[in-house]
Parts: C-alpha cells; sequence; structure tokens
C-alpha cells in the first residue's frame, strides 16, 4: 500500500503542506516525496512509498523522459503491464507497473489509459501541457481515492480521509 496526496488551488504555506501530507505516512514507511509542480499554479504532489517494484525508479512522483510535461503518483498494482508495455510497444524508462499508466494516458487519454488496466489503483495524473488533473481508481475501489474541492479553486485528492 502507498499513499498519494495532491492539493491544486491552495495558498497555504508549505509547513502546513507538509503535515497534512504527513497523516498519511502509515501507508508507505519506505520514503516520502513532496514536489512543487512549478508549471502549474499552486500544485503540490505528495508520494509515500512502501518498496515492492523497480527499487528507486519506482519513486513517485514520477516522470518519464519522453513525456516531461506528465506527473503520476499512483498506489496500485497493475497486473497487465507488461503485456501492455509489448502490445503497444512503449519505450518504457523503468520496470515500475505503474509507469504504464503515463504511455496509455499519452497515447489515448485518460478514459483508454484506465480502461486498458488489469488490477488495483488509483492515481492522480497531471498533464502541465493540457493544464489537465486527471484521477481514476479501478472499479471496485480496492485501492480508495478521495476528492474535495473548497469553492471553485482548490482541489485535493488523496488516498484517506483526513
Amino acid at each position: 500500500m502507498c499513499g498519494i496526496w495532491a492539493l491544486f488551488g491552495s495558498d497555504g504555506n508549505v509547513a502546513e503542506q507538509c503535515s497534512c501530507a504527513q497523516k498519511i505516512a502509515h501507508r508507505g514507511p519506505d520514503c516520502f516525496r513532496l514536489e512543487s509542480v512549478r508549471q502549474f499554479d499552486r500544485c503540490v504532489l505528495g508520494f509515500h512509498r512502501l518498496c515492492i517494484n523497480d527499487g528507486e525508479h519506482g519513486m513517485q512522483p514520477m516522470r518519464v523522459r519522453r513525456y516531461p510535461h506528465l506527473w503520476l503518483c499512483c498506489n496500485g498494482e497493475i497486473y497487465n503491464h507488461k503485456q501492455l508495455r509489448d502490445q503497444f510497444e512503449f519505450d518504457c524508462d523503468t520496470d515500475c507497473d505503474c509507469e504504464i499508466i503515463i504511455h496509455l494516458y499519452e497515447k489515448g487519454g485518460v478514459q483508454f489509459a484506465a480502461e486498458q488496466l488489469d488490477g488495483v489503483f488509483a492515481f492522480i495524473l497531471l498533464d502541465t501541457k493540457r493544464k489537465q488533473v486527471c484521477f481514476a481508481r479501478d472499479t471496485f475501489g480496492v485501492r480508495p481515492l478521495f476528492s474535495v474541492t473548497e469553492g471553485d479553486s482548490v482541489l485535493a485528492v488523496c488516498s484517506e480521509v483526513k
């Protein structure tokens, strides 16, 4: 289990954001990363990692060299990631199963990506080129994902309600 967290449009200070993101630290005891995305106004992505696949290359928020405008935070296991890599002939940077989401999104969008996946997952994908935030989870919600808005300008997305 990993923890994913994102905040868009908040004027809060970094200390408050770190404190908020730390509320899900129990979901990923191995590593933690909090990144501010300069290309997207007032955006912070957080990830608590439980290391299962691909060592340090599986750290998130994930970006790949071919699509530097895409940022991914995912809590999941994608069972068919090798099959999809072969089927679509994707040139992946890592062996992390979640990287396939970035390539699928770039090929056909978020709905296409989610429909291709066999597994349990919840993800947040930020596209700085198209100025879009996308998030999705598996059909049964095995990997939970919650969102809340405040007015017209603030969006928070997280693995748990905290």
